[in-house]
């Protein structure tokens, strides 16, 4: 008995040494899509939240990101974290309207001072107010990156006034609020996927987008645009929405952790922004675009003409919404 004992015993250890060990705990591992070159400051930016998720995680978590549209354009990309083929995406609130009415609020055009007012107002908790319903929507949204401050370029004429847009086709994003916007300066409002914009503009079935000037320089728009005025019309955030049933799979601590690289990443996005804005204004000349900046007085003439937009969505955003933001110092 004792021999069968000690047998058995040694057999143990046999198997013990031949066996592979327990594997560790499966990794996460989340897919990024957004529709942005990866020149740009906020697909830089997530690119650091892939780094920082890593880290913050012990690599038990990892995201990989497709720029550039690679996963489709903003509509197919939300469409996706509702259905959770996409676990995260980077959007702008025009076409993140479409899915919650009250992120139209970021589109009115002039409603926010500066980068301060939107800054106060999208680390507060009117935050919660504009993207109320996400859940519902099967859409975790866990914070505000920024793409930044709208600019017009086009391939026809310096725009200096409102009627300087008379007549000139102007691609939008899939936007009832963009088309009237543009309506209400006399321009010819086509909507159209980014990532067929370049084509649109170079074979001028478009003649203008507008876009934030880095993104207007990183997408090599210079090669079929001329002019570019600096009118700073809309403010476009990136809010960072994550599919709710992939976020209610990942475990709190990671969660907290993806919450921490989110920040950084923001933090980041927003100082490459202020700090290239300059720069891209001179490398923009040197591409040889005409830059027009606008003067308080010419900017007010285009806010005037730009304010019914604001009273045919007023009841879709909700007035007292955008009397909070107004309110904000």
């Amino acid at each position: 008995m004792k021999k069968a004992a000690v047998l058995s015993i040694l057999v143990g250890i046999a198997l013990s040494l031949t066996l592979p060990a327990v594997a560790k705990a499966d990794v996460i591992n989340l897919k990024l899509g957004h529709v942005a070159p990866a020149e740009e400051s906020y697909a830089k930016a997530a690119v650091l939240f892939a780094e920082r998720v890593k880290n913050y995680t012990d690599g038990n978590v990892q995201v990989q990101v497709f720029p550039s549209s690679l996963l489709g354009n903003q509509r197919d990309l939300l469409e996706g974290v509702q259905l959770g083929t996409v676990d995260i995406t980077l959007t702008s609130s025009a076409v993140l309207s479409g899915f919650l009415p009250r992120t139209l609020v970021f589109d009115l055009p002039f409603i926010f001072r500066d980068a301060a007012h939107v800054y106060k107002v999208v680390d507060g908790p009117l935050a919660k107010e504009i993207y109320a319903g996400d859940e519902q929507k099967k859409m975790k949204i866990i914070d505000n990156w920024e793409n930044g401050f709208r600019d017009i370029s086009n391939n026809k004429r310096p725009i200096e006034k409102p009627d300087d847009m008379k007549g000139i086709k102007i691609r939008v994003m899939e936007n009832k609020l963009y088309i009237e916007m543009f309506k209400a300066l006399g321009a010819e409002p086509t909507p159209m996927a980014r990532g067929e914009l370049f084509t649109g503009l170079q074979t001028g079935t478009v003649d203008a987008q507008d876009n934030p000037i880095g993104q207007t320089y990183t997408s090599r728009f210079y090669e079929v645009q001329k002019y570019i005025t600096l009118s700073g019309h809309t403010y476009s955030p990136e809010p960072v929405v994550f599919s709710l049933a992939t976020w209610k799979k990942i475990p709190a601590n990671y969660q907290t952790a993806i919450l921490k690289a989110s920040a950084d990443a923001r933090k980041y996005n927003r100082e490459l922004n202020a700090s290239l804005q300059q720069g891209y204004i001179e490398k923009c000349k040197e591409k040889g675009m005409v830059v027009t900046i606008l003067s308080p007085q010419q900017k007010k003439m285009f806010q005037e003409k730009m304010m019914p937009v604001w009273d045919m969505f007023a009841d879709k955003i909700g007035k007292d919404l955008i009397l909070k933001i107004q309110n904000t110092k």
